[in-house]
């Protein structure tokens, strides 16, 4: 959490006090409720960035705009009313678009946001190879064919059935999300996770019998547990199979 003091006037008080504004400086700092919280806004028809983390800012840090109609012209003159635990406080402008400079990520970077459903790891532990397999190709197919309909499956075989309508936040918080914990897993598993993967005509039936097949021991009947068996643990065993490939290669 980021912690920033602005020194500015309180009204009916002489002299400035400190106002410490709290909020993420990161996704993977986010709970739950933040998330959920970020998604609605950037769900919003027509949100403009400027707008949507002054927006976020307020929402995160827990403050909330006042009128500034209600004061007198001359003691606000440059500065923007909050309304902060309760109390009006008055921060500048050069101050607000500082911390919504420390939101920028929301739009700029990929991180390890929490998951938008319940009962579903952020990182995918419990997760099983079949529906994140699965869920990875609708996903993508959602984003490349700006089709929503696809999210809504993917979110099935993720929380295996129990979830099949999405909320305006959901689908925003799904892809965001998503983005973020492949990069992660990317990291984790180099050797069967490429970033940006090599152009092919090969469908995603295909390129799963492959995989399926560096595991099997030549036993087809062994996909099924293979596909039941934690996302990790058949990722990190296919890691370990391409590296060594790699390594041979370059012998």
């Amino acid at each position: 959490m980021s912690i920033k003091d602005f020194f500015h006037s309180i009204f009916h008080r002489e002299k400035p006090v400190k106002v410490n504004l709290r909020y993420p400086v990161s996704w993977e700092e986010m709970t739950d409720q933040q998330f959920r919280e970020v998604c609605n806004i950037l769900s919003l028809p027509g949100i403009g960035r400027e707008r949507a983390l002054f927006l976020c800012l307020c929402r995160l840090a827990g403050i909330h705009p006042d009128n500034p109609a209600k004061y007198n012209p001359k003691k606000i003159k440059g500065l923007q009313p909050f309304i902060i635990d309760g109390k009006t406080y008055t921060l500048t402008a050069r101050d607000v678009a500082a911390a919504c400079e420390d939101l920028a990520y929301i739009y700029d970077s990929v991180g390890l946001a929490p998951a938008p459903f319940d009962k579903i790891d952020r990182m995918l532990y419990g997760v099983s190879f079949e529906a994140f397999y699965t869920a990875d190709s609708f996903i993508g197919r959602a984003v490349a064919e700006n089709n929503e309909k696809y999210l809504k499956e993917a979110a099935k075989y993720l929380t295996s059935g129990r979830i099949r309508k999405l909320l305006p936040w959901q689908k925003k918080g799904l892809v965001i999300w998503w983005n973020g914990v492949k990069h992660w897993m990317m990291g984790k598993y180099p050797h069967v996770l490429k970033e940006g993967g090599s152009v092919t005509d090969r469908t995603q039936a295909e390129i799963l019998q492959d995989l399926l097949s560096c595991m099997n021991g030549n036993r087809p009947q062994e996909n099924e547990k293979i596909l039941k068996t934690d996302v990790h643990s058949v990722l990190y065993s296919l890691n370990k199979i391409y590296e060594n490939a790699d390594k041979r290669v370059l012998k």
